[in-house]
């Protein structure tokens, strides 16, 4: 049995070669980050406050029993829901998404929520909540 030298591989082979294991990687990566996706189902309250009492006061403030559908990997979702389930949020005037002007203001509960320093650093996303919405007035503190 004779040994014979194969020829080294070209760079083009070589690049050929990497490309076909990083796209194979790539599909098995993506085929187990969808496998491992949850969701969940968290209770709580959710006040809104004024950022200034004595000039402004918020009417129908809550608290409000909000209902979230938490979506994200299962690990993130889990610790996410024990902050979040039986808890109370609250939201102050002219931040987190609530305006601070006088007037009724329809609050859209999910794009307050999703942008809200509270819950933007558990790392999930919120699919759904009920309500959708909550009416809410800001009006000049009496003197």
């Amino acid at each position: 049995m004779s040994w014979q030298a194969t020829p080294t591989r070209s760079w083009r082979q070589r690049f050929l070669d990497l490309a076909t294991v990083t796209a194979v990687t790539a599909l098995v990566w993506l085929w187990a980050s969808d496998q491992t996706l949850q969701s969940r189902t968290a209770s709580f309250d959710l006040i809104i406050e004024s950022n200034d009492p004595s000039r402004l006061v918020v009417t129908n403030s809550g608290p409000h029993r909000v209902l979230a559908q938490l979506v994200g990997s299962r690990q993130s979702v889990l610790s996410a829901f024990e902050v979040l389930n039986g808890r109370t949020i609250r939201l102050v005037t002219g931040a987190d998404g609530v305006p601070s002007s006088s007037g009724d203001h329809q609050l859209p509960v999910l794009d307050i929520l999703s942008a809200s320093p509270t819950l933007a650093p558990l790392g999930v996303d919120l699919a759904n909540v009920t309500p959708a919405s909550i009416r809410i007035g800001v009006r000049n503190a009496p003197r």
